[in-house]
C-alpha cells in the first residue's frame, strides 16, 4: 500500500484553510493570488500517485423523513444548499449525524465535502465560498460551539485516501447527501501521521498542564486557563473535553480496532480502570446531560463545572499521557 506524502497532508490542508474561510480577508486578495493557490493545488492534486488498492464501499442509505425533527432538520437544509451549486462531486456525513444519536447542542457536524476541480477556478470560486459559508452557518445552529468545520477533499483523494480522514471500516458507516450510495476510494497508509497526530495532542496536553493555560482554540483572544481562572471560556473548555472523549477512538485506531466514538468508550474500559478513565466519564456526562440553555454567551455553567470538577488540565494530561504509555501494551 503507498503512503500519505507530506505533500498532499499539507495541500489538503492549505484547501481547508482557504474553504473554512480562515483567513477573513482571503477573499479580497487580487485574483492572481487564488491563482497561485489553485496552480499549486492542481498541481498536487494531478500528480498523486494512483493506487491500485481500490475498495468499493455501500453507504448507509441517507432518508429526509429521519431529519424531519427540529433538532436535525437543519441536515436536510444543508443537503437543498449542496443541490444549488455543482460544488461537490460527494457529500459525506459521519458520527452521530449518520447514526442519529445526536445530543442537541452538543454534538457537531462531522463531514467530508468531496470538492469537484473546478470548484477554485476564477468562474467558480466565490460562488463556491458563499455556499460553504452558508452551510456553515446553518451548521453552527446544531452546536455553537463547534471546533471544527466541514473536512473538504478534492475528488482526486478519493484515488488517495488515507484513514487519517477517516478510518476505511468507518467510512460504511456514512450517509451521502449527494452523490452516489456507494463509492470507491484508494486506500493509501497514513499510520505515521495518525500516530504523529496523537502524540501532538498528548504533548499539547501536557505542556497545558504545566503552564495551566490550553493554548489551542482561543476565542475572543482568550485561552482555557486551569480551575475556571477564566469562567467566560465554555467554548475552550468544550475544545478540551471533545479532545478527551476523542482519545479512546485514536488509541484504539494505532492498536488496529477500528470503532465510532461511542463504541470506544466500552472498549477502552477492557484497558483501563474506572480510576484512569474518571476524567473521560466525567466529560461523558457533561454531553450527555447537555443543555441547550447552556449557550447563552461563552460563560461555563455551574453545572458543568460541579460535574467536571477542577484541575481538568492537569486530569487531561495525565489521561492522555497514559494512553500513550500503553500503546504498545
Amino acid at each position: 500500500m503507498s503512503s500519505l506524502t507530506r505533500l498532499q497532508a499539507t495541500s489538503n490542508s492549505l484547501l481547508n484553510w482557504i474553504f473554512q474561510d480562515k483567513d477573513s480577508v482571503i477573499k479580497e486578495k487580487p485574483s492572481f493570488v487564488f491563482d497561485m493557490f489553485v496552480e499549486h493545488l492542481d498541481s498536487v492534486y494531478e500528480s498523486l500517485p494512483i493506487t491500485t488498492n481500490k475498495v468499493d464501499v455501500d453507504l448507509l442509505k441517507f432518508s429526509r423523513k429521519d431529519y424531519q425533527d427540529k433538532d436535525l432538520d437543519f441536515i436536510i437544509e444543508i443537503q437543498n444548499e449542496i443541490h444549488k451549486n455543482d460544488i461537490f462531486s460527494s457529500f459525506l456525513i459521519h458520527g452521530s449525524c449518520a447514526d442519529l444519536n445526536m445530543v442537541p447542542g452538543w454534538s457537531d457536524f462531522d463531514s467530508i465535502a468531496v470538492l469537484k476541480k473546478g470548484s477554485l477556478s476564477r468562474e467558480n470560486r466565490y460562488q463556491a465560498f458563499e455556499t460553504c459559508q452558508k452551510i456553515e452557518k446553518i451548521m453552527r445552529t446544531l452546536d455553537p460551539y463547534q471546533h471544527h468545520g466541514i473536512h473538504f477533499i478534492h475528488e482526486k483523494e478519493m484515488s488517495s485516501f488515507p484513514s487519517l480522514y477517516l478510518p476505511f471500516d468507518l467510512l460504511k458507516d456514512t450517509k451521502c447527501l449527494l452523490g452516489n450510495k456507494s463509492i470507491t476510494v484508494g486506500r493509501v497508509d497514513s499510520s505515521m501521521q495518525e500516530s504523529a497526530r496523537f502524540s501532538g495532542i498528548v504533548k499539547t496536553l501536557a505542556k497545558a498542564s504545566e503552564t495551566g493555560v490550553l493554548r489551542h482554540h482561543a476565542k475572543d483572544g482568550k485561552y482555557l486557563l486551569e480551575n475556571y481562572e477564566d469562567p467566560d471560556t465554555m467554548y475552550q473548555l468544550k475544545y478540551l473535553m471533545c479532545v478527551v472523549m476523542l482519545l479512546p477512538t485514536l488509541w484504539l485506531n494505532l492498536r488496529g480496532t477500528y470503532c465510532q466514538k461511542s463504541e470506544s468508550y466500552i472498549l477502552i474500559k477492557k484497558y483501563f480502570s474506572g480510576e484512569d478513565l474518571e476524567f473521560l466519564e466525567a466529560c461523558s456526562s457533561i454531553r450527555f446531560d447537555w443543555k441547550k440553555s447552556y449557550h447563552a454567551g461563552n460563560t461555563i455553567p455551574e453545572q458543568v463545572k460541579k460535574t467536571l470538577g477542577k484541575n481538568y488540565l492537569a486530569r487531561a494530561a495525565k489521561f492522555a499521557i497514559l494512553l500513550e504509555s500503553r500503546l504498545d501494551a
